[in-house]
């Protein structure tokens, strides 16, 4: 009952506390998706050189297990796998696009796609 009236006479403290924690944890985790932006790039170019053409669910199984290893802790509890499938494919269309601006990355991607059929 004390804490019921703690909460009742201090509501407004208590709500400024808590939508401070929202905030901090918002910006937290916009702030690792630029991180994750960037592994994502990684992983989805060695998953393209690896896997080559035509195997994009595996790709997508691939990305998302290493992204999920290397994320921490806390960001895996704000983090579904469904939205984690969402940034992958977000990354690929980013990457697609880059790929197609640097001649150097796409050779790097088709050499080894060329000597995995041989």
């Amino acid at each position: 009952m004390t804490i019921l009236n703690f909460l009742i006479a201090n509501w407004d403290s208590v709500l400024v506390t808590l939508l401070t924690i929202a905030i901090l944890v918002i910006l937290y985790v916009r702030g690792q998706k630029n991180i994750v932006n960037k592994i994502l790039y990684s992983l989805v170019t060695e998953a393209e050189k690896q896997f080559g053409g035509g195997t994009g669910e595996l790709k997508q199984a691939h990305v998302i297990k290493k992204v999920y290893e290397a994320l921490p802790s806390i960001i895996k509890t704000f983090i579904s796998a469904d939205k984690l499938g969402r940034w992958v494919d977000e990354g690929l269309s980013a990457a697609k696009k880059k790929w197609a601006k640097n001649s150097s990355v796409s050779g790097y991607i088709e050499v080894t796609a060329k000597e995995v059929d041989e």
